[in-house]
């Protein structure tokens, strides 16, 4: 076969996509929903804050967690916040501190939400309020909040002033550092409460899409603000063609800085309270035009009030906990979104040792994906990598003569690919349509190496790579 048929295969296989997998770390935080979660661009790490553990009679938390990519880790700072629900928070770049605000009022009889702002540093693993404040929003839960590297503030809009007394904020505050400013705006979306809001480095704006005026409902328009940085900005509609995500509450919202796409997911109907697990990308322009793509994903358990970040060191998108308010359950488990890479199954000896098959990066849209084999016989280097779009069950070969070795692809293309030393190396060009986002493309390679066995052939591991940004 030749390897333009597996490209091919590649072009019809958006059936197949499943982009979310769980992670299993070795330790989580107990299921939660309505925390704030960040990530640290310069260390990778992903900070959980807060949130509703819906335990009884103890249900908000305010403990701090930590996430390497492998493993959650309880930061345990000597000082926190109070136990806080409905919050958010984002990490300033331009100080290099998390940034959280109020939170919901945590009493079993509702009543005034929060009005504190406190501070997390990283690398101290400490916590401090700011109490040198003139000016704050007040009080706010359910707010939506980024962060504008451009002006260098803290961006927060809308959110809930009384969870008893429901009437939501329609205002935009910007945060230094030093103080809070209530914005003066041309336009704005309206009171709402529970959006998604993410900022779009790519055009010096943050986003908006989702929530509920509780008075009114809610709408299926994407917002554009752009800060000034002098306590005045501007709100501005997109203009979206296409399909769109539905009216909903409770969505997250997150820039893929790689890509420059703001990917949503999750969220809850705010007529039915039916909760939402679909995923959508968004691209806009600097024009204001945008358009929205459904990708095909799946997680299990649909949710609201998930926490989201995106980590550009290892360009996943990772989201934990959330909850499905129908049930009254809150989650702890942890997905991330993005392009993957992993070995599996054991090479047989050759001359050389064992071939091995590996890749330097995971399969990403429009580049080379690059797959390196190695441990080839030296005089020959010439190795035969199978391609498919699914795995098979280990199946022995003894019976076409390669003693010990294991089957683990059933190819839909097989590429021959020559090398020197030992090494050879395939690169295939990867598409660039959103709707094939997570498909799995396995390989396996075998070495040409006369005189090993019968069929002069031995067979390194195998490996999945798993296409994103």
């Amino acid at each position: 076969m030749k390897i333009h048929t597996f490209a091919g295969a590649l072009a019809l296989s958006a059936s197949l996509t499943a982009q979310w997998q769980e992670t299993t770390p070795a330790s989580s935080p107990a299921g939660r929903a309505g925390h704030g979660m960040a990530c640290d661009p310069s260390s990778g790490d992903v900070v959980v804050f807060g949130g509703d553990t819906f335990a009884f009679p103890a249900g908000p938390t305010n403990q701090t967690w930590r996430y390497d990519g492998a493993t959650w880790t309880n930061a345990n700072p000597a000082t926190s916040p109070p136990a806080s629900v409905g919050v958010s928070l984002v990490y300033d770049s331009n100080r290099a501190v998390f940034v959280t605000y109020g939170s919901l009022s945590t009493s079993f009889f509702g009543g005034p939400s929060a009005d504190r702002t406190w501070e997390y540093d990283p690398l101290t693993n400490a916590w401090s309020e700011n109490v040198l404040l003139t000016t704050t929003p007040g009080g706010l839960g359910l707010y939506g909040m980024s962060f504008d590297s451009v002006v260098g503030r803290t961006v927060l809009y809308g959110g809930l002033p009384d969870n008893f007394f429901p009437i939501d904020s329609d205002q935009t505050w910007e945060y230094d550092g030093n103080d809070w400013t209530l914005v003066t705006t041309t336009g704005n979306p309206g009171p709402l409460e529970r959006p998604g809001m993410c900022f779009h480095a790519g055009i010096g704006r943050s986003v908006v899409f989702g929530g509920i005026d509780v008075q009114t409902g809610g709408n299926d328009d994407v917002w554009l603000y752009q800060s000034n940085g002098n306590g005045t900005g501007t709100w501005s509609t997109a203009i979206v063609t296409g399909p769109r995500p539905t009216v909903r509450t409770g969505c997250r919202l997150v820039y893929d800085s790689a890509r420059q796409v703001c990917v949503l997911t999750g969220g809850q109907d705010p007529n039915n309270g039916t909760p939402f697990g679909d995923t959508w990308e968004l691209t806009v322009d600097g024009a204001g035009n945008g358009a929205w793509t459904q990708v095909t994903s799946a997680y299990t358990n649909a949710r609201l009030d998930a926490g989201l970040a995106f980590v550009p060191t290892r360009r996943q998108v990772v989201m934990f906990g959330g909850a499905n308010f129908v049930t009254f359950q809150a989650y702890g488990d942890t997905w991330e979104y993005g392009a993957k890479s992993r070995t599996f199954g054991n090479g047989c000896p050759g001359s050389n040792g064992v071939p091995t098959l590996d890749a330097a990066d995971a399969p990403r849209f429009g580049e080379n994906y690059v797959l390196d084999v190695g441990n080839l016989n030296t005089s020959v280097n010439v190795a035969f990598v199978a391609l498919s779009l699914s795995d098979i069950p280990p199946t022995p070969l003894d019976v076409i003569g390669m003693t010990g070795c294991t089957a683990y692809v059933l190819p839909v293309a097989l590429a021959t690919v020559t090398g020197s030393a030992g090494s050879a190396s395939l690169s295939t060009a990867m598409p660039t349509t959103v709707g094939l986002l997570g498909t799995s493309i396995f390989s396996q390679a075998l070495s040409l190496d006369p005189q090993v066995n019968a069929a002069w052939l031995t067979a390194s591991n195998a490996h999945e790579g798993t296409l994103g940004g």
